[in-house]
């Protein structure tokens, strides 16, 4: 758009320079032939005034344009910038976010794989309390079967004493009939 403006510009001046410079060809012709000047020919010079201040209003009109066109150019050059930044900060925010679904299967196979594991393991956790549980019975049952002995071995030592007391009592008994 600026460069159309800018051709438009240059075709514009183009035209003003050969119009001035075919008016002071013109001038100069006049003053070499060296004629009075007459009242006939003030209108043509004044036609030439009038192109003149013609092709300076276009002019002017057109660099009145040109300079609002360039504010405006200005103006959506900054908010394409804006644009234009923002918009490379959602492709980012895109390409991240693209780069983690990519990891998604991955993650979900771990996850899985980790449930596995772990299930296998609330198993064995239960085999094991299973064993610990029987490994407790067992440690009771021995626990039982020694104070048993102890009992039986105490009752044994007592049956022991007791029988001595007892052939010691026959014998006293003994030794005192007459």
């Amino acid at each position: 758009m600026l460069e159309t403006l800018r051709e438009r510009l240059l075709s514009v001046q183009q035209d003003f320079t050969s119009g001035l410079k075919t008016l002071s060809d013109k001038s100069r012709e006049a003053k070499v032939k060296g004629k009075p000047r007459t009242a006939p020919r003030l209108p043509k010079y004044s036609a030439g005034l009038e192109l003149l201040s013609r092709y300076e209003d276009a002019w002017a009109a057109l660099h009145r344009r040109a300079k609002e066109c360039a504010d405006a150019g200005e103006l959506v050059d900054s908010e394409v910038v804006m644009l234009s930044a923002h918009w490379e900060k959602k492709r980012t925010s895109l390409n991240e976010l693209q780069g983690q679904l990519q990891q998604l299967p991955a993650l979900l196979q771990d996850l899985e794989s980790l449930m596995a594991s772990l299930a296998h393991l609330e198993t064995s956790f239960e085999e094991v309390e299973n064993h610990l549980l029987h490994l407790e019975d067992l440690c009771g049952q021995c626990e039982l079967e020694r104070h048993k002995q102890a009992q039986a071995q105490h009752l044994e030592s007592y049956k022991k004493s007791k029988r001595k007391e007892l052939e010691a009592f026959k014998a006293e008994q003994y030794l005192l009939k007459p």
